[in-house]
């Protein structure tokens, strides 16, 4: 009854569908506004926990080595099997918090999650703090867009609203959670709409782009956020960067294919050296993480200010070949111990090393001018989060918003374009689609029987397109309860032909969205 009331007042804001729009606008705001506080306190105390674990280094640990004591570094072992039985509770306590968090995000969106969102919060805001603390190579992108879906989702359950609201509330706070991660606004709306919703109806972007702007307003003026990654005045792209720019966005892509394969696979590492708990690997993860902290502190954490260091120095070649295969290792280590943590950060420091690796070989051979050097290191950048993610807007919004230089995006566009094409000749997919896959082939009692309302754009060239209705083999327990064309409704009925821009509304089982966006996909 519960159900069929709750399809009701989803049926009636989508016949009100102007003032519908008006509402999540405005909750969109609030989402924003709460959100930017929660991601603006996470990113500081993540900064403390860097600054802390420095310190005891810097202070304690290295100059006791140097004097030939063992005693500081073996009582920080000691501290690494507490956080990892600390870490190790969490993650019990809160599976769905395990990992970056998108691809929870994803299926929550999808009706086949379904987040506790107190829990998730905390256990994700902790785990990450201490994952920062024990060095560990883990970003705060993702678990800053899970924290903000599940923000999001208690003002929604605070509010009482159905689900449909719900979802497009749930996708506002994955957009303010990595605008104020980010400081991003632009590219935190995009990423709502091109990587978690896929789909730009209004009724996505209203909300999203509200609590992307607000997020970010929150976390500039209160929290003092500045551009993440700190570029020196680049020369305007010129006809002599072409040949460069394509040659990375050739290379990037199988590369981008690689890290994906290394934090998809990482697990069969893990169960060859017989570790095969939470708690071992976490274990593993921070002893290695203890001496990644000793020998080659620059691969520790997001990597942020891995980039801005290579930028600033130009190391050689060779030292920068060995941060590169240290930050792959390193990161596929961490992550797939099962802490909750992201890895686009470390993937931004990846893309930049292997721009800086690509720099400094066209340099030697003559194709590169040296004043272009951080031109091609910021396109690698944009082409390697493109061939992980196969989201090219989403990933040079960020490069341009996180550099505060756009006025380089045509190289980035070409260099992603590229990048986008070389890795799905080489079988790439993206990454958060993968491992939503894995997780709910791990998990299949998380799916729920009964059914839910997705939201399915239909796409140009996609199986939908001029189509009727009753033409299409739609899956098991699947019904069209609303068609939106523009702002017009159109009633669903067998013989209504489906255009490119109509948005269907499906009321279907969970297990069937994933088939349903794949149908109206171009």
């Amino acid at each position: 009854m519960k159900r069929i009331h709750q399809l009701s007042k989803t049926l009636q804001a989508l016949i009100a569908w102007d003032a519908f729009k008006l509402r999540l606008f405005f909750e969109g705001i609030l989402v924003g506004f709460v959100v930017g506080l929660i991601i603006g306190s996470f990113v500081w105390v993540l900064h403390q926990a860097s600054v802390i674990r420095q310190f005891i280094y810097q202070s304690y640990i290295t100059p006791a080595l140097f004097a030939g004591n063992w005693l500081p570094f073996i009582g920080w072992i000691v501290f690494a099997l507490l956080l990892s039985l600390i870490i190790y509770r969490l993650c019990i306590h809160e599976t769905m918090a395990m990992g970056g968090g998108i691809p929870q995000v994803k299926g929550e969106l999808l009706g086949i999650f379904h987040m506790k969102w107190l829990s998730v919060l905390y256990v994700k805001f902790i785990g990450v703090v201490l994952g920062i603390l024990g060095g560990l190579s883990i970003g705060r992108e993702a678990p800053s867009v899970q924290i903000g879906a599940a923000a999001a989702k208690g003002i929604s359950r605070l509010f009482g609203r159905f689900p449909l609201e719900e979802k497009y509330l749930i996708t506002s706070g994955s957009s303010a959670g990595l605008a104020a991660a980010f400081s991003a606004p632009l590219a935190g709306t995009v990423f709502a709409l091109e990587e978690m919703n896929q789909s730009f109806s209004s009724a996505v972007l209203l909300p999203s782009m509200a609590a992307a702007v607000t997020a970010t307003m929150v976390t500039r003026y209160i929290f003092g956020e500045s551009a993440l990654f700190i570029f020196p005045t680049m020369p305007d792209s010129t006809i002599a960067l072409i040949i460069p720019i394509i040659l990375v966005g050739a290379i990037c892509g199988p590369f981008g294919v690689l890290y994906n394969y290394g934090l998809t696979h990482v697990g069969l590492f893990y169960k060859k050296i017989s570790l095969h708990g939470v708690w071992p690997r976490l274990f593993f993860a921070l002893v290695i993480g203890a001496f990644v902290c000793l020998w080659l502190p620059e691969i520790t954490e997001g990597g942020d200010d891995l980039v801005n260091s290579i930028v600033a120095n130009r190391p050689g070649l060779l030292f920068l070949i060995l941060l590169f295969i240290g930050k792959y290792i390193f990161t596929i280590l961490s992550t797939g111990s099962g802490i909750p943590g992201g890895f686009l950060v470390p993937m931004f420091a990846l893309g930049g090393l292997l721009g800086a690796i690509q720099s400094s070989i066209f340099i030697s051979v003559g194709i590169l001018d040296p004043i272009f050097s951080n031109n091609i290191v910021t396109a690698a950048m944009a082409a390697f989060v493109t061939a992980s993610m196969r989201s090219p807007i989403t990933s040079v919004l960020l490069i341009l918003e996180l550099t505060g230089d756009f006025s380089h995006l045509t190289t980035l566009v070409l260099a992603s374009a590229i990048a986008y094409v070389t890795s799905a000749l080489v079988g790439g997919k993206p990454i958060y689609g993968e491992l939503l896959s894995k997780a709910l082939s791990k998990h299949p009692k998380t799916t729920k029987k009964a059914r839910t309302l997705i939201e399915v754009p239909v796409g140009p060239g996609s199986y939908l397109e001029n189509k009727q209705i009753k033409e299409i083999a739609w899956p098991t327990c699947s019904t069209v309860v609303e068609i939106k064309n523009g702002e017009h409704t159109l009633i669903p009925t067998a013989d209504v032909r489906l255009s490119t821009g109509m948005i269907l509304y499906v009321l279907t089982l969970p297990s069937n969205s994933p088939q349903l966006l794949k149908m109206g996909q171009s």
